[in-house]
């Protein structure tokens, strides 16, 4: 579940005269089930009656959406955010899983974890409606929560420090002072932080970045299987392929994107960007080769081609040969994928999109040792 999917839901309850509970993971220490960041959203109504366009729950039950870690603190919560959600509020609730602080119930991980609730009513609906848009239209900002106990929840959605999408009154002049220690968090370090103001008010700051795409060039089987589970894992995805019969919606439910377009120029139809990855599986190294000389000059994230280590050396040394710099060609992942010892077709998608996956929340670095023969000569020896 992406936050994406969150705040869409939250404007379509909102829309109904129904208020939402957002609850976010705030601060840990130790180890807790839940991280900074994890999001639920809690509503439904706890009096009788329908409400339009809301399936709504029986026995008091309220519909949830995404998880703070799960379990029985995960259970205490949505009780507590049931209570509040009749008026807009502002609650922080602390819990420990140190089973001997007499909270084993709660578990044993012996971390303490943070959580802010907050309940909105229908005067927040812009709020959740610029939100979706901008993260549907791939723009980039910050969200800040000022953590005000026992108060009307107070948020918002910054494209940029002056740009103010909901009124937060006194807190404006402090949130403008901060305004460079915003930017850093929201738009550099990319991390959710909690942070406190001159005067001791405290804001909770996440970034709200574009999602990441991942361009698969090829519409093969293996595809398939690596589009269904990118998705699955919050990544959107575009099939590129220049055979109409493979690329299509039929083929690629999954898909947010495909482009029928030949592979010498497709890449005039697609924009990339450093939040990009890029996958090359097509259907022979020739393909895989016009793909990768462009892929290499993008700035995308990750570049990663299906191969043979000796497939690998060769295309590489081609593309060398062809004037393309050691520094651009050390940026390749192949032989593509995290080794788990996959055979099948399914196996090896899923080894893929773990890569990816990696790269995405980590970070890292290809690991192409057999770059290193370009500055000893040695390419032909390592080929044999």
């Amino acid at each position: 579940m992406n936050d994406f999917e969150i705040y869409k839901k939250a404007a379509v309850v909102l829309k109904t005269g129904e208020n939402v509970a957002l609850i976010t993971v705030i601060s840990t220490e130790g180890s807790t089930p839940g991280k900074v960041g994890y999001k639920m959203l809690v509503w439904g109504s706890l009096a009788p009656g329908p409400v339009p366009g809301v399936t709504l729950p029986t026995g008091g039950r309220a519909n949830t959406l995404g998880t703070v870690g799960g379990g029985l603190v995960e259970a205490e919560v949505i009780d507590i955010a049931k209570g509040i959600l009749p008026q807009p509020e502002n609650r922080l609730l602390r819990f420990s899983f140190d089973a001997g602080t007499g909270s084993e119930k709660r578990g044993i991980c012996g971390g303490v974890m943070e959580l802010l609730v907050e309940t909105f009513d229908q005067k927040s609906l812009s709020l959740f409606e610029d939100l979706s848009v901008a993260i549907e239209n791939g723009q980039k900002g910050a969200l800040v929560s000022i953590i005000s106990p026992k108060t009307a929840a107070k948020k918002v959605f910054l494209k940029k420090i002056s740009d103010f999408r909901v009124p937060i009154g006194d807190f404006k002049t402090e949130i403008e002072n901060q305004r460079s220690k915003i930017e850093n968090i929201a738009f550099l370090r990319e991390q959710p932080e909690r942070k406190i103001l001159q005067g001791g008010v405290e804001i909770f700051i996440e970034p709200v970045l574009e999602e990441a795409m991942v361009f698969i060039f090829g519409a093969g089987h293996l595809s398939y299987h690596i589009c269904r589970y990118a998705k699955s894992v919050d990544f959107r995805v575009t099939i590129c392929d220049d055979r109409a019969e493979f690329a299509n919606q039929s083929r690629f439910p999954d898909a947010d994107n495909i482009v029928v377009e030949s592979f010498e120029t497709v890449f005039d139809r697609i924009e990339l960007n450093r939040n990009s990855y890029i996958v090359i599986v097509t259907r022979g190294h020739e393909s895989d080769q016009i793909v990768l000389e462009k892929a290499v000059k993008t700035e995308a994230k990750y570049v990663g081609m299906i191969g043979s280590k000796k497939k690998t050396l060769t295309i590489l040394q081609e593309l060398h040969e062809k004037g393309l710099p050691e520094e651009a060609l050390r940026r390749v992942y192949s032989p593509i994928g995290i080794s788990i010892g996959a055979v099948t077709p399914q196996e090896i998608a899923l080894s893929i999109v773990c890569e990816l996956t990696k790269i995405r929340r980590l970070g890292d670095a290809a690991k192409t040792n057999h770059m290193k023969v370009f500055a000893l000569g040695r390419l032909q020896e390592e080929k044999r």
